[in-house]
């Protein structure tokens, strides 16, 4: 028995010094991929810096910036987390395929979040719209409050939050209504045969020109577009701040001073017509 007993601790004994040379041995190694490590994150900390340095360039939004901080960071560790593995004799190719494999299956489960995500991306890169800009994309139209990598957050003139999510706005035609700056508005006008066509024209154009809100520059104008048995269309078209609540509020007053204008332009039509037939 004690024979058996000295001849399992000889055993356990070369087993442990062995595993000690090894260990000594691999201490070069490791130092060497510890440095390699060190390395490639000092050189992290320096692209970093360039990238905060770069933001003074208008077309990089914060959370893109932000976004392209932390994934040059995480390629360039990554990238000496491999070399690292390397030099310690570990092939980091099975492992990068294992994470292909299980980022192919991952990307396939979560394909609408990726998609939304590479949206917000280009979304933020190329910026079609910004934050309290007002906008249309179908059916939503509303003002930007915030623009995610998922989705983009417009608030509607009823008050009301609408989440549009980043792929759908790549794939419709977005209406940027404060972008330029000004908005033109058009009423159209129905004047009976009566009502002298230039006097109608003169009378509008002066009379819109005195609403609060209306632009004087484009000057409003009235034009005659349209012609029937019964009389003739009169489309007036002026300028207003972009927005729709600013819009639709001079549209309101453009209507009520239009309207008092034709009134107007009948009764001196009628009493026109009066005249002559007396005379």
């Amino acid at each position: 028995m004690w024979e058996s007993i000295r001849e399992e601790l000889r055993i356990a004994g070369e087993q442990t010094t062995t595993s000690l040379g090894e260990l000594l041995r691999a201490i070069p190694e490791l130092l060497v991929a510890a440095l390699v490590v060190v390395v490639f994150a000092g050189a992290a900390r320096v692209a970093r810096r360039l990238i905060r340095t770069a933001g003074r360039l208008p077309q990089l939004d914060p959370m893109l910036r932000g976004l392209l901080d932390q994934l040059i960071t995480v390629g360039i560790i990554a990238f000496g987390v491999a070399i690292a593995l390397r030099v310690l004799g570990i092939d980091a190719r099975t492992i990068v395929a294992s994470f292909g494999v299980a980022g192919l299956i991952v990307g396939f489960a979560l394909k609408d979040l990726l998609e939304n995500f590479i949206a917000g991306i280009l979304i933020l890169w190329h910026r079609p719209f910004r934050v309290a800009d007002q906008i249309r994309i179908g059916v939503n139209e509303g003002i930007v409050e915030a623009i995610t990598f998922r989705t983009t957050a417009l608030r509607t003139p009823d008050g009301v939050q609408v989440l549009v999510p980043n792929a759908q706005i790549l794939t419709q035609a977005v209406h940027n209504l404060t972008h330029l700056g000004a908005r033109r508005s058009t009423v159209v006008l129905k004047l009976p045969p009566e009502v002298d066509v230039e006097r109608a024209r003169e009378a509008l154009d002066h009379a819109v020109r005195g609403v609060a809100g209306v632009l004087a520059s484009p000057a409003p104008e009235t034009l005659l577009l349209g012609l029937d048995p019964d009389g003739y269309e009169l489309h007036l078209r002026y300028w207003t701040a972009p927005d729709t609540e600013t819009a639709q509020r001079v549209e309101s007053a453009v209507r009520c001073t239009a309207l008092a204008t034709l009134v107007q332009l009948r009764e001196t039509a009628a009493a026109t017509g009066r005249d002559g037939e007396r005379t």
